[in-house]
């Protein structure tokens, strides 16, 4: 019986196997790239605590650093000092008259001879080298924002490149121009070359992880999906994410440190003579000889036998696929919206997208607005990550890919809007409602990030991730500014991601269920598969059909039987 689908083409070359453990081993380095790269510009552009710098003069004065502090600088109502403001009277005059002070009656005047920064807890950053506080405290924000930008443009076209290009090319040059351009910011010397270089950094960002996330999928067995899309980001995300904050503590120097974490993207060049290209994806392109050619070198690393009669098999299939007028010429974006069922999931796809993007950089970047140091909170907000990883993989399977996105995130959206309800005082019930929501959304951005490769077909996979991703980078724009309302009021960010998350949440109820289901490749398949779903659909309750009817039809095949197995070396 002849292949019916690329599950049946897994099941002769090894859907688990060597070659996937070289595909994990891939994933997990990129793991690390993406956290290094992602959240690195955090730790270049930290505040340090800062206040005014005294006028020239008062050297002659004799007094201590604390109380030329207590002299020069006012105090908020709950006994901080204030980062952006001075007297304004003649200090040696107040000393030497013996008055008391400091008066706060006092006029204040804006910090007119620079700042002066404490660097007990922190180190020199772009911001204090570059005085990005008080009026240009905007700056940080709006960088990052350009980041967005970068990526909101680079994910289309990148992804666009992928389905036209193939899947590895853009892995290596995106990782190879991400680590020029992030190379490049670390000898900024003003706003506008730092600026420019994270837009660069941006447009490769999404891409460097997803193309190669994209092949790593296209090669592994269904059964074996939930697995190898998060294992990596368990344990390498999480890792990467831990030691981020005592790398750069341990550099003390933003430069040097933006050059270290972006330099390791160009280990990317080895994949070269590492991994070979998708082929799934050279199928969608009709190059049967080269898919060939790759599944013969995955089933000798798998240690599986292709005898002539399963080569035979293979061929013919490949030559099938690539006969179809839409494998051989591709589709674009715009043909997932030309039919109503693939239109409704690309659509809502794009929701879930744009509520985690937002939901999980603003609960990220919130980081450095809680707690009593930033690096010691952003470790424990990354320890999370592995936690949040494994329940993932556990309700995956359990609940299913659709309703793990809905509950994670509008329980998200419910512990967010709680710490809007909390005293901003209460300083360890905000930190622990902060890491419960942190917990959720990261439990959302694993099975969001796999759960678009499972929906869209092949021939548009790249270009439809792409788009969703640019979309949501549109709207990630908005999150360093969300963010920065709590300048205004500390629970206004948490509010906004609350609602936000909550009605994102409940959009994805619309999405199909796919656990234990094959992957469509043609835009055929992602418009008729998954369908006959209630919103209530248990996918742990029976076995799926499409799921039996292949499973079937590779053991008529004889692919289970004793004498297939006796292929195997």
């Amino acid at each position: 019986m002849a292949v019916q689908n690329f599950e049946d083409v897994l099941a002769y070359v090894g859907g688990c196997g060597c070659y996937q453990g070289l595909l994990f081993g891939v994933a997990s380095i990129l793991n690390i790239f993406v956290a290094f790269v992602y959240l690195g510009q955090m730790f270049i552009t930290l505040t340090p605590p800062h206040w005014c710098h005294a006028p020239p003069g008062l050297e002659d004065l004799n007094l201590t650093e604390g109380q030329l502090k207590e002299l020069i600088v006012p105090r908020h109502e709950n006994g901080d000092f204030h980062s952006c403001a001075r007297y304004d009277v003649n200090f040696t005059q107040v000393v030497e008259s013996n008055l008391s002070w400091p008066d706060p009656d006092w006029p204040l005047t804006n910090c007119t001879h620079g700042w002066t920064y404490n660097f007990s807890l922190y180190y020199p950053t772009i911001t204090s080298q570059l005085d990005w506080v008080c009026d240009e405290d905007w700056r940080p924000a709006l960088a990052q924002s350009l980041f967005f930008v970068g990526s909101m443009l680079g994910s289309p076209s990148l992804g666009w490149a992928a389905d036209i290009w193939g899947r590895l090319p853009i892995v290596i040059f995106t990782n190879v121009l991400g680590g020029v351009a992030g190379v490049a910011s670390a000898f900024s010397s003003s706003f506008a070359m730092f600026a420019a270089c994270r837009f660069f950094v941006g447009i490769t960002h999404e891409q460097e992880g997803l193309a190669a996330f994209v092949l790593i999928m296209e090669y592994v067995g269904s059964e074996y999906r939930t697995l190898m899309a998060n294992v990596p980001a368990m344990i390498f995300m999480t890792l990467g994410m831990c030691v981020l904050p005592w790398i750069a503590l341990a550099i003390a120097d933003w430069q040097t440190f933006a050059i270290i974490i972006h330099a390791i993207q160009f280990l990317s060049i080895i994949f070269i003579w590492v991994i070979p290209e998708s082929a799934r994806w050279l199928l969608s392109q009709g190059r049967v000889e080269d898919t060939l050619k790759i599944l013969q070198r995955v089933a000798k690393i798998n240690g599986m036998a292709v005898t002539p009669e399963m080569m035979q098999e293979l061929k013919a299939y490949s030559e099938k696929q690539a006969a179809s007028q839409t494998s051989r010429m591709g589709a674009t974006v715009f043909d997932l919206l030309k039919t109503p069922v693939l239109r409704r999931r690309f659509l809502i796809l794009c929701v879930m997208c744009i509520t985690m993007t937002v939901a999980y950089d603003g609960f990220m970047r919130n980081t450095a607005n809680i707690g009593y140091d930033v690096f010691f909170s952003f470790t424990i907000a990354g320890l999370l990550e592995f936690p949040a990883d494994l329940l993932m993989m556990v309700t995956t399977e359990w609940l299913g890919r659709r309703h793990t996105t809905v509950w994670s995130l509008v329980l998200c959206g419910v512990s967010s809007l709680c710490i809007a309800a909390i005293p901003e005082a209460n300083t360890i019930a905000v930190m622990t409602m902060a890491f419960v929501g942190r917990f959720l959304i990261t439990i959302t951005m694993n099975v969001g990030h796999q759960y678009p490769v499972e929906v869209l077909p092949t021939v548009a996979r790249g270009q439809g991730i792409g788009t969703m991703q640019t979309i949501a980078f549109a709207s990630a724009f908005a999150s360093p500014y969300i963010v920065y309302l709590s300048k205004y009021s500390y629970s206004l960010p948490y509010v906004i991601m609350g609602v936000i998350t909550v009605i994102g949440g409940l959009a994805c109820l619309l999405l199909p269920e796919t656990l234990n289901e094959n992957l469509p490749d043609t835009l055929k398949d992602g418009e008729t598969f998954f369908s006959g779903q209630s919103l209530c659909y248990n996918p742990c309750g029976a076995r799926p059909k499409q799921e039996k009817s292949a499973k079937d039809d590779v053991e008529s095949k004889g692919v289970n039987n004793p004498s297939f197995e006796a292929t195997r070396l």
